[in-house]
């Protein structure tokens, strides 16, 4: 009986982390992690990651040295006509000068809001708790600036369409001659004969 202990106390412990260990992939599975690998058909055709670029596209400015970045991530989705759809990500421990100007000069001109809009396909890192944030938000736009109440991070996100070709450029109407007398004749000069 001893000898069967040894080898089912093993046994049940390796069990028991394996099934740990999967109920575990399970959950964090359920969890909406919305990688970009989740987006399947409509997988960005570019992604870019490139901090002071994504930067400078999103605030219209450059970030400055104490601007310190944690996370930034632009997606782009092109077709034939080029850009059709964008929609970026950011992390950052803003500066003071940053912080008055989205959040108290309201550069953007958004409105608090009493939470954030769900996000579809956000990284992994673009997670915070409601409780402990608050929301600036556009009300035509996707623009969402979420800032932690403790004023040390700040997640920002927004999206939006691309270049759509314009109308087609209408067809101007050849200006045709009139028969109003003008001070040059409309025909050329008669030439002699020799």
């Amino acid at each position: 009986m001893k000898k069967l202990r040894f080898i089912w106390v093993p046994l049940l412990v390796l069990l028991s982390w394996f099934g740990w260990r999967w109920s575990d992939s399970l959950r964090s599975s359920q969890v909406d992690k919305s990688s970009v690998a989740d987006l399947k058909g409509d997988a960005p055709t570019r992604i870019e990651h490139e901090p002071v670029k994504i930067f400078q596209q999103a605030f219209w400015a450059s970030p400055t040295s104490e601007d310190i970045i944690l996370h930034a991530e632009r997606r782009e989705w092109s077709g034939a006509d080029g850009l059709e759809k964008w929609q970026w990500f950011w992390l950052l421990e803003p500066s003071p000068a940053l912080l008055k100007r989205l959040r108290d000069d309201n550069a953007f001109g958004l409105f608090p809001a009493a939470s954030a809009a769900a996000i579809r396909h956000a990284p992994d890192w673009f997670r915070f708790n409601d409780d402990e944030v608050s929301v600036l938000k556009s009300p035509q736009a996707k623009l969402q600036l979420i800032f932690s109440k403790n004023h040390r991070t700040l997640y920002a996100t927004d999206t939006g369409l691309g270049f759509r070709p314009g109308a087609p450029e209408s067809i101007k109407p050849t200006p045709q001659p009139t028969s109003v007398p003008r001070r040059l004749p409309t025909t050329p000069p008669p030439r002699p004969q020799p």
